[in-house]
């Protein structure tokens, strides 16, 4: 399976938003039709120290339970780079438009780069 930014991208969006009395999102939280897809990428994001959780795995089968309690400081770091939803357009499509993969410290730099020359064209002085 690829790595999906837009997946990445709501994953950490919704572990953001999980309310405080909620102890943990869930796969069961998500449609079943994206719940492989959703599964691997908490698998990665995982991995990546981004957030903290547990997969429950059956040998040879994979994940088949998830169990995401919160977002690391650099999970935040990177949210809040692509966030806001005209940056991760403007990320995206300048990524397309170079034909340039996708990795997780261009995202986060390029997404920094677009968001600071925003502020910078939008002060009033």
């Amino acid at each position: 399976m690829k790595r999906n930014w837009d997946t990445i991208r709501k994953i950490l969006i919704r572990l953001e938003e999980k309310e405080p009395g909620e102890h943990s999102l869930r796969l069961s939280s998500w449609p079943k039709d994206v719940q492989p897809e959703i599964s691997y990428h908490v698998e990665l994001l995982e991995e990546a120290g981004l957030i903290h959780g547990h997969m429950s795995k059956t040998m040879g089968l994979g994940p088949y339970d998830f169990s995401a309690t919160r977002l690391t400081w650099e999970g935040h770091e990177l949210l809040d780079a692509i966030k806001n939803d005209t940056i991760w357009k403007k990320t995206k499509k300048l990524f397309s438009s170079k034909g340039i993969s996708m990795t997780f410290d261009l995202v986060k730099s390029v997404a920094i780069k677009l968001a600071t020359d925003f502020l910078k064209d939008n002060m009033g002085g």
